[in-house]
């Protein structure tokens, strides 16, 4: 299974041109958040009018920086995983978005409980019994606290609900952003951690994503820029 990985685009919809060939032959492709930049469902919708035919194989979650219109169209468009599961490109996407509360100046900041509950309660719609194939992928704003993708001034400022969560569950993949300076590839025990950098600074992430035995899952990363 092969994934894209994009955050942070801030309205970047012109360069989502470069990445054309790489959304054709991605079978999932992952937003973690701040789609716009401050914009509202005006503005997501001028991105999603460009994604307009890879919408069946995408899951996004809103940051810190969407408004509420651009949250909730991301909702009625059946493409937010945010406090939900989505079933999607041959994979289960359990989401939370939104920046973990520091100013309370951007659109979208909640207290690390809240971003925890979020992703529980995503987690909890998870269907009993095997899973029939598809891995669970987490993809949040947000990154867990000390998992590499969360270092800004060597100041780990991620989740520490998420990182609770990831001891936890232990997804093969968590995607995520929202730090600009901590782009990275690093593995936390079973769990590969993917911040791809900022879209509006040209970077992303491709993702391989394979059985390895049984249910277990393995991913590799490689970081791009167009």
């Amino acid at each position: 299974m092969r994934l894209l990985i994009l955050s942070d685009l801030h309205g970047a919809v012109e360069a989502l041109a470069e990445l054309d060939q790489s959304m054709r032959s991605a079978d999932l492709i992952l937003i973690a958040g701040d789609l716009t930049d401050f914009g509202g469902s005006k503005e997501l919708r001028a991105l999603l009018d460009v994604l307009g035919p890879f919408r069946s194989k995408m899951a996004a979650v809103p940051g810190n920086c969407d408004r509420r219109g651009a949250r909730e169209l991301l909702e009625q468009e059946g493409l937010s995983a945010d406090g939900r599961l989505l079933d999607t490109g041959g994979a289960l996407v359990a989401g939370s978005g939104g920046g973990i509360l520091h100013t309370g100046l951007t659109p979208y900041e909640r207290r690390d409980e809240e971003l925890g509950a979020s992703l529980e309660t995503a987690l909890a719609n998870r269907p009993g019994g095997a899973s029939k194939g598809r891995p669970l992928i987490v993809l949040s704003h947000t990154p867990p606290r000390d998992s590499g993708a969360d270092n800004r001034h060597g100041s780990a400022l991620g989740s520490r609900r998420y990182k609770d969560i990831l001891e936890k569950e232990r997804p093969p993949l968590w995607a995520c952003g929202h730090i600009h300076e901590s782009r990275s590839s690093a593995r936390r025990g079973a769990t590969l951690v993917v911040n791809p950098g900022a879209f509006k600074e040209g970077f992303f992430a491709t993702v391989e994503l394979r059985e390895s035995s049984g249910e277990l899952w393995h991913a590799d990363a490689e970081l791009g820029r167009i």
